[in-house]
């Protein structure tokens, strides 16, 4: 499964996006290394968004968003373990509504070939799922009628049941909205997650194997305030949402992101101003006092993953003072505290790493662009130690990394093919 967690990417005109295709899993995590960058889609239109997803035993599926005339169309190519890429195939189109660039683009893949996408357009909020025959459902708009959502998050459980969360907008402001579906179709109500405040943002969202759910979002102290106070919800598989309960996460500039393990333990990893820290909280439990994992004179974009046996990953950007800005990455055992960071590399001023992790433990790895203007993949097997190569150049950024069970990776970036307004699809694996 894909995960963008609160990265947002910008669309990149004139550049060419570089894949390269996943190994098969390995019977264990022994060191691999990149494969030479591969090609897999000589030219799209430079606004296309696009994501990957793996299920447990290697089968990926790839989605790409292309705008076309008056609108935009959702194509899907899937490879089984070992294979290749099939063709891309439309699975939806719009042709009379001038929203020709998507954004919060998601997919995965669940058991017994199903697999969901979700994206949206404007307001409007879609998820497509794919039976176990194959078939493409035509599209379930989710959001109400009138639209005014944004921010969407989408995950899904191994058994591809999915949840969504999402921004709506509202006469005094926006609350947080949440849905769940099934893997056959079944979709819930909407249920609205936050009602204690007027203006409630940067909604997050983690799902187990099991399909249990927790939803993280902030809201204002007071009204029009520069002050956050975080708070969480929770749902069982197949249950209710619990009533939003407060997260001591607190102040200027609190923002966080959330990460579930397979017991339902839950934690959340935030950045505010020169600060890096975590909460966690057990399933059913309380949530503990604030960890700090770092202090720095600047503490940028940061990311969390856990795997299923509750063992965190957390990566960030860092500012030395002195003008140099750093990827920094920790790890915290289940049941210890944090390790000591670890220094990937230096990066670009604009750098926004992204975070990878499969749920067996056996890899992590992070994308991220250096300060010589290389692309750049740390990776660490298990609990072990980090290494970073350069994986590809000439182009600005990583835009989509996913790590599968067995100790794969693959990292997709943009590539200039010297065409206006296009780019092709790069992908490099880790095996």
């Amino acid at each position: 499964m894909i995960t963008y967690g609160r990265l947002r990417m910008p669309a990149l005109g004139g550049i060419v996006f570089s894949l390269a295709i996943l190994a098969g899993p390995s019977a264990a995590a022994a060191a691999g290394g990149w494969s030479p960058a591969v090609v897999i889609s000589p030219s799209q239109p430079s606004p296309t968004p696009s994501a990957f997803a793996i299920d447990s035993t290697g089968n990926e599926l790839w989605v790409a968003a292309p705008p076309v005339v008056g609108g935009y169309a959702v194509e899907v190519s899937q490879r089984s373990f070992g294979g290749t890429w099939s063709p891309q195939t439309t699975i939806f189109s719009v042709t009379n509504r001038f929203i020709t660039t998507l954004t919060n683009l998601y997919a995965s893949v669940g058991a017994n070939h199903t697999a969901t996408v979700a994206w949206q357009a404007g307001g409007s909020i879609q998820v497509a799922l794919r039976s176990t025959s194959g078939a493409w459902a035509a599209p379930v708009s989710v959001a109400p009628s009138s639209g005014g959502g944004y921010n969407l998050v989408t995950k899904a459980d191994a058994q591809g049941n999915g949840v969504a969360v999402w921004s709506q907008a509202t006469a005094s402001g926006s609350a947080v909205d949440a849905i769940a579906w099934t893997a056959a179709g079944v979709f819930s109500g909407i249920t609205q997650l936050s009602v204690l405040a007027p203006s409630e943002l940067q909604p997050d969202l983690a799902v187990n194997e099991a399909g249990t759910a927790i939803a993280t979002f902030s809201a204002p102290t007071t009204p029009g305030g520069s002050s956050y106070q975080t708070y969480s919800a929770t749902r069982p598989a197949g249950g209710n949402w619990s009533a939003a309960t407060t997260v001591p996460i607190t102040g200027p500039g609190a923002y966080g992101g959330v990460a579930l393990d397979g017991a339902g333990d839950a934690t959340v990893l935030w950045e505010q101003g020169t600060t890096i820290a975590s909460t966690t909280r057990s399933a059913g439990g309380s949530w503990s006092g604030p960890a700090v994992i770092e202090t720095s004179t600047f503490a940028g974009p940061s990311s969390l993953a856990s795997d299923a046996a509750g063992d965190l990953t957390a990566t960030w950007v860092v500012n030395s003072g002195s003008g140099v800005i750093s990827v920094h990455a920790a790890s915290r055992p289940a049941g210890s505290p944090w390790g000591a960071p670890a220094n990937l590399g230096a990066c670009l001023t604009t750098c926004i790493p992204i975070l990878a992790a499969s749920r067996d433990g056996s890899i992590a790895a992070v994308g991220f662009t250096t300060a010589t203007a290389s692309l750049s993949a740390a990776v660490r097997l298990g609990l072990g130690t980090w290494s970073s190569s350069v994986i590809g150049s000439g182009s600005t950024r990583v835009t989509n990394l996913i790590a599968g069970n067995n100790a794969v990776a693959s990292a997709v970036w943009p590539a200039n093919i010297q065409v206006k307004y296009h780019v092709a699809l790069k992908q490099v694996d880790y095996r």
